[in-house]
């Protein structure tokens, strides 16, 4: 797909081809205790490739690792992974102290695929990362990149206090302003139940804009351009507040985010900040 952020309409036609997707990234909360996070995009063919760069924080252990890929609905993804035989779950070691790249290349024709990944490992060490989406150069306009960062599903509060159950929530930065800037999000859902999740997008007041509601499918992923789906934030900036279901963890949501400038045709990865 080709794709330019020389302006606006551009860049929103670019972010719907990155963010089919899934967004600024947060977590896992997989019941299998070897799953140490997640990568809440990728993109591969029609232009995009996807690289991770996995790192073994131990200075001692080899660590052994999977990366389990997902579409859209949950499905199994099968991506050829380094340009090799389709495979929706590859595994692989990691040297102490060391590290790997996994590439998702760019397989050619006119459409992309896109999803997220879960990280596994299989024995005691801590492993981490982050992906890089690339979108090739096109004509004159030149490569784009942005990153994807891993996220780890450790809960922040192991123990509630009393009988109160904790709610957690997801606070992300975006910019529509000045004709220049559009934010997109994409989210993915890493638990094995359906999940319903209020948003809020607040002006830099905290006065709310608008409102809605995520509804993810068992290890779905979704995305959209935010002044497409929420026309009421177009011109404005602030933040999109997330609102975790009661018990839930901050992991069971992969949360990322993008900014798009048409002055500059460039994308930055947005951070969220959690609660």
């Amino acid at each position: 797909m080709k794709v330019s952020l020389r302006n606006t309409d551009r860049q929103l036609s670019a972010f719907r081809g990155i963010v089919r997707f899934s967004a600024i990234l947060l977590a896992l909360g997989l019941s299998n205790l070897s799953a140490q996070g997640t990568f809440g995009h990728l993109a591969y063919g029609g232009g995009w490739q996807t690289t991770f760069l996995i790192v073994n924080q131990d200075p001692a252990t080899e660590a052994n690792v999977s990366l389990s890929f997902y579409s859209d609905i949950g499905t199994a993804l099968a991506p050829p992974v380094n340009g090799g035989t389709p495979m929706s779950v590859y595994s692989f070691s990691v040297p102490p102290n060391g590290s790997t790249s996994i590439v998702l290349p760019d397989n050619g024709g006119s459409a992309s695929t896109e999803g997220w990944a879960s990280l596994n490992v299989s024995n005691s060490p801590a492993v981490s990362g982050q992906a890089i989406f690339r979108q090739n150069a096109v004509g004159s306009r030149p490569a784009l990149e942005a990153a994807v960062p891993f996220t780890s599903g450790t809960p922040l509060c192991l123990v509630p206090f009393a009988n109160v159950t904790p709610t957690h929530s997801i606070l992300v930065p975006f910019d529509n302003t000045n004709g220049l800037h559009v934010t997109a999000f994409a989210f993915a859902n890493t638990t094995s139940a359906a999940m319903s999740v209020p948003i809020e997008f607040d002006d830099p007041s905290g006065a709310a804009i608008t409102t809605g509601t995520l509804n993810l499918g068992a290890l779905f992923h979704s995305s959209f351009v935010s002044t497409a789906k929420y026309p009421a934030t177009s011109g404005k900036s602030g933040v999109l507040r997330i609102t975790l279901p009661a018990g839930a963890n901050l992991g069971d949501l992969s949360v990322l985010a993008l900014l798009a400038d048409s002055s500059s045709g460039t994308l930055t990865t947005l951070i969220p900040i959690t609660q």
